[in-house]
């Protein structure tokens, strides 16, 4: 890591842990006021780390061969069909144009949809958009808990904390516990659980997905989950929403976040695997439909832990 980038992670710690001080120390700090300038402050930091874009794609994004699975990846829809924000009135329309797409054009085995499902934590919502996407998705959709889906998360989409086998990777979700809704700050307390599924299936390339990243302290003893994940080879990267910002982070692992899909250009990645590579793919919508933009990014899977066809 280069001193450059440890200042800005440092930054960004500072930054990310506003949120914690104002409510342990019972309002010492006017959140209200600063929070939008804190969040502006965190997006532009995560700005830097957009993944490049490419006039051509590289030679390893021309692969000829089929991939093991393909794999959708969403973040933040942040569905409402109540009209409580204008931003959100479209939500519904939107997220039918992605499934759209998914189902004719990428044709995924499986959807993550990682957090923040609904906008204002309501359970009949999050019920709603469960029944929209039995009902229109070809694939089977595997959800993380996010911030704003509220208490009633785990009544509707089932336990948070699981962990699937897609093309030979695992990959685990993990989600925290919710102290500040607004901020998503909380606490990830099923370290243990993590710690046995890692080595339930330490043969396996693993993914670790969540609503949350970990790059940031954007919760409590994101230290320790970073600790355990980084002593694992077989761990080969974190996948996050919540930042609402597109970036790819190299550190001890791949830290990737995820494009919002609520906002322009309404995007979300398609993530297909090979025996030694995840490529990654970037889907914008650009002039009214979905298309593949000229983002290339890659997570090379070590001999050891080669996944194969199952």
């Amino acid at each position: 890591m280069t001193l450059r980038r440890l200042a800005q992670l440092v930054a960004a710690s500072i930054i990310l842990l506003f949120p914690a001080l104002d409510a342990a120390g019972g309002g010492l700090l006017d959140a209200n006021a600063i929070r939008n300038r804190l969040i502006a402050e965190a997006v532009r930091l995560t700005e830097r780390y957009a993944p490049p874009r490419s006039e051509k794609p590289p030679p390893w994004a021309q692969r000829s061969d089929p991939p093991l699975a393909t794999i959708a990846v969403l973040a933040d829809p942040h569905c409402d069909d109540t009209a409580r924000a204008a931003w959100t009135k479209p939500s519904r329309e939107r997220l039918l144009k992605v499934i759209r797409h998914l189902n004719d054009a990428v044709k995924p085995q499986a959807v993550l949809l990682l957090g923040d499902i609904v906008a204002f934590g309501d359970a009949e919502q999050l019920r709603r958009v469960k029944a929209l996407l039995s009902a229109h998705l070809n694939a089977p959709c595997h959800a993380a808990a996010g911030n704003h889906d509220g208490p009633g998360y785990e009544t509707v989409f089932g336990t948070s904390n699981y962990s699937i086998a897609i093309g030979g990777v695992r990959f685990i979700a993990i989600a925290h516990r919710i102290i500040q809704w607004d901020t998503g700050w909380g606490v990830y307390d099923r370290l243990d659980w993590l710690a046995a599924e890692l080595a339930a299936h330490r043969g396996e390339p693993t993914i670790v997905f969540a609503h949350v990243p970990i790059v940031f302290p954007a919760f409590a003893n994101n230290a320790a989950v970073l600790q355990l994940l980084d002593a694992q080879p077989q761990v080969l990267g974190y996948v996050a929403g919540h930042m609402h910002v597109d970036y790819d982070m190299r550190l001890a692992k791949v830290h990737l976040g995820m494009p919002m899909l609520a906002r322009p250009p309404h995007a979300f990645k398609v993530v297909r695997v090979y025996p030694d590579a995840i490529l990654i793919f970037t889907h914008e919508d650009a002039d009214g439909a979905y298309r593949q933009a000229n983002i290339y990014q890659k997570i090379d899977i070590p001999p050891a832990f080669h996944p194969k066809a199952k």
